[in-house]
């Protein structure tokens, strides 16, 4: 099954024919009796009503997606955002300028080469950023944001409402100035994840600024203009801390002016039912953006039937952030939709759950399921517990074995280069993957690795999570130098890597980001033969072969070693094969863009492996300390330089922040945050690692080995949160030779003298951003 449900759209749509008026009635009995085991008869405590007042208005809306997002379906966000303000007086048009864009890009840009590299592709997210969005997006989009202002400014609206995402800010910036320039008097207000954000940037063209929930914050505004107040500076409409919005009897979302043919799935919409997410993985700030409140099943069936026989809707995608939070009111959920007899189909995104038997998941697919989208992020049990995820690899493994017994379709994603992943985790992660190639999966999102989020509790207590006080030439490092942004791109390439090699080995086709390059410019694998593979278990093996490069570099040490888990995985999957990998600042910062900050390296990986585990390599690693060109600090003499760059979240104040500090446990205060004095003291620490540390190196390693029977090292499947693994066996590592040149100096860290008690100017620079999967109901 396409992952996209590009095989379930329609050519034409039409609204599905309605039951006679006694059927209906039967079937709504019918479904009442079949969910009262499983739904909440009363709505959840706690929960702020939202009170839409109707009135006769004379304040006109217009709200806008710029690109980029998803083109499969119109923005259920901004559809809910029209049907509030609708439902209290104000003419409301949706722009949607995303799906116009894509259309364009699909039908023009790609096919004609306008455009050197994809959109709309989750590798691709950083080409919508900076100088690369202006160079190359901008010139071909302009016309479609131009076009788009003259059809806004001829309905003349009062206020226009972004919703902004980090990759489509640069757009949404231009079209406020525009807009601004061409009708002064005219109201900007912008809301989003974006928005969210303690770093975002307020401009001065913006009029209302919504940090939260939109629902309640959208009818203040409108308010605000209907009363034509005037203000100087923007006014900041913040959501509070503990404030959860009750999402059920909503007004239906608006899409009377969506073009519905426009989209990939014309028989599509998206929906909730749920807002927030009842778990608290660590790495995650999109579980503290709000509390958690499930909306009830009847008030869900209400708007998918009203959808299904009005407007012919018979997909649904769920935007939750967890749609199987709450268990049993989406087995409710199901059961009401067959008791209704509506033949939907509906996907959403879900954590594996060991209490999903098979019986629920008939359940799940009598009711319209057809794929749950998975947040798997690792195959490893030691990488999940510390990313708090509550799952074990096997219940992971019997979820997509029910799935696939039903017909259930399982979407994946991952994070790799988790601060305490070592290499045995990674290699579990690319064991789990190749034991459930054949369980139905069809997408795998793979991302670009983890990166640190300072809303998150990890960024809230990074200590906790092996994660150092200070980043590395613009990129996270772990407290022991190990790990930092080169490990995790060598990691993000050889999971893409790692997938490539499935083709052919899989019941069906696995969709996942496209990264073309890599075949062409990044590696030349061989094998001995091409049809051969075979099935593993997991195994506990010792991936340091090469010794040490010097013992004052950790850096270097654990960077030689990173191709070896690829190399072995493969091996132990597709037999013999001889490899050349490459890794270098031209093709890596081509393909990567500044993702993993100025930490790129040269790399030849030349490896050679017989089937029966007789292998040669000659690995050549080098690596250069350069001038950070991504550093933002003042240079000196009244600035600070160097490699590490102190962070300090500790004091941010956004709901998302404060909600994480809470969970992260820090040792300083949770509201203060860090003292004056300790944060002078991480000062002084950067400027003493800045004067010692050069992990610099040049390596050449030449070995050769035997590893013998693949099944030599196999253990059983983590079954519990707390898994207890042999230790790691040691490795036959026949006559191997170093020659090195190493450049270092020494890294034990200087005796910090203690700083005056004064308080400095807090530096928070802008983080690395991990795309946020799906919308989250703007303004």
């Amino acid at each position: 099954m396409d992952f996209n449900l590009r095989h379930l759209a329609v050519s034409e749509l039409k609204p599905h024919e309605k039951p006679t008026e006694d059927i209906a009635d039967a079937r709504h009995r019918s479904m009442m009796d079949a969910i009262a085991p499983y739904a909440k008869p009363t709505v959840q405590k706690n929960l702020t009503p939202v009170y839409v007042d109707y009135k006769t208005r004379k304040t006109k809306l217009a709200l806008v997606l710029c690109p980029e997002w998803s083109p499969y379906m119109p923005p259920f966000s901004l559809a809910r955002l029209s049907g509030v303000a609708k439902s209290a007086g104000y003419e409301t048009h949706i722009y949607d300028l995303n799906v116009l864009a894509y259309n364009a890009y699909r039908d023009d840009w790609r096919p004609n080469e306008k455009i050197p590299f994809r959109l709309w592709d989750p590798s691709a997210s950083w080409r919508w950023l900076g100088d690369n969005y202006n160079q190359f997006v901008h010139p071909l989009l302009k016309p479609i944001l131009s076009d788009a202002i003259d059809k806004i400014l001829e309905k003349d609206p009062d206020v226009v409402g972004f919703s902004v995402y980090y990759i489509s800010e640069e757009p949404t910036k231009w079209m406020c100035q525009e807009l601004k320039r061409r009708k002064p008097s005219i109201k900007i207000a912008v809301g989003g994840p974006n928005v969210h954000k303690s770093w975002f940037k307020i401009e001065p063209y913006y009029d209302y600024v919504v940090v939260g929930e939109g629902e309640i914050n959208l009818l203040k505004l409108l308010e605000d203009a209907e009363m034509g107040n005037v203000r100087n500076t923007p006014l900041i409409l913040s959501q509070p801390e503990d404030e959860r919005l009750n999402i059920n009897g909503l007004p239906m979302p608006d899409y009377e002016s969506i073009d519905f043919s426009l989209y990939e799935l014309p028989n599509g919409v998206n929906s909730e039912i749920s807002r927030g997410c009842t778990a608290k993985c660590t790495f995650c700030e999109e579980t503290h953006f709000w509390k958690y409140r499930q909306r009830q099943a009847v008030d869900l069936i209400t708007e998918v039937e009203w959808l299904y026989y009005n407007k012919g809707t018979d997909i649904i995608w769920f935007i939750d952030s967890l749609v199987n939070g709450n268990l049993k009111e989406l087995r409710a959920f199901c059961k009401a939709v067959a008791a209704k007899g509506l033949k939907i189909n509906w996907t959403g995104y879900a954590r594996c759950d060991g209490r999903m038997d098979l019986e629920y998941f008939q359940d799940l697919k009598a009711g319209g399921c057809i794929m749950f989208n998975y947040g798997c992020e690792s195959g490893s049990q030691k990488v999940l517990d510390d990313m708090n995820k509550g799952v074990t690899i096997a219940e992971m493994e019997a979820n997509f074995k029910h799935g696939k017994e039903v017909g259930i379709w399982a979407a994946t994603n991952w994070i790799v280069g988790f601060p305490t992943e070592d290499y045995q985790d990674f290699a579990d992660t690319m064991a789990f993957m190749w034991r459930q190639r054949n369980m139905n999966i069809n997408n795998a999102g793979l991302g670009v690795g983890y990166g640190l989020g300072p809303e998150t509790i990890v960024g809230q207590n990074p200590h906790k999570f092996n994660v150092a006080w200070h980043k590395y030439q613009g990129f996270w490092i772990s407290n022991d130098f190990t790990k930092g942004g080169s490990h995790v791109m060598a990691r993000v390439k050889f999971i893409h890597m790692w997938l490539d090699m499935f083709k052919g080995f899989t019941s069906n086709a696995i969709s996942y980001p496209i990264r073309d390059n890599l075949r062409k410019e990044h590696y030349v694998i061989n094998f001995d033969d091409p049809t051969y593979f075979r099935e593993i278990e997991y195994e506990k093996f010792d991936y340091n072969i090469i010794p040490p490069v010097d013992p004052n570099n950790p850096y270097a040490n654990s960077l030689v070693n990173e191709p070896w888990t690829f190399f072995r995985m493969l091996w132990k999957v597709r037999g013999g094969f001889t490899a050349e990998v490459h890794f270098n600042p031209e093709i890596d910062q081509r393909e990567f863009g500044n993702t993993y900050g100025a930490c790129f390296y040269t790399g030849v990986y030349k490896f050679k492996i017989d089937n029966d585990g007789n292998w040669e390599a000659d690995f050549y690693t080098k690596f250069d300390q350069i001038d950070n060109p991504h550093d933002d600090r003042e240079p000196p003499p009244k600035g600070r330089k160097g490699p590490f760059y102190a962070q300090d979240y500790s004091r941010i104040q956004a709901n998302t922040a404060k909600r994480a500090r809470k969970l992260a446990k820090p040792e300083w205060s949770e509201d203060e945050g860090r003292s004056g004095q300790d944060f002078a003291n991480l000062l002084n620490e950067e400027a003493a690692l800045n004067a010692s540390i050069d992990f610099s190196f040049e390596h050449h390693y030449v070995g050769n080995g035997h590893w013998g029977n693949y099944k030599d090292y196999e253990v059983e499947v983590s079954s519990t949160s707390t898994t207890v693994m042999p230790e790691k066996e040691a490795m036959n590592n026949k006559e191997a030779t170093s020659l090195s040149t190493v450049k270092v100096s020494d890294i034990k860290r200087k005796e910090i003298e203690p700083a005056p008690a004064v308080v400095p100017e807090i530096i928070v620079a802008v983080p690395e951003v991990r795309k946020t999967k799906r919308p989250l109901f703007p303004v």
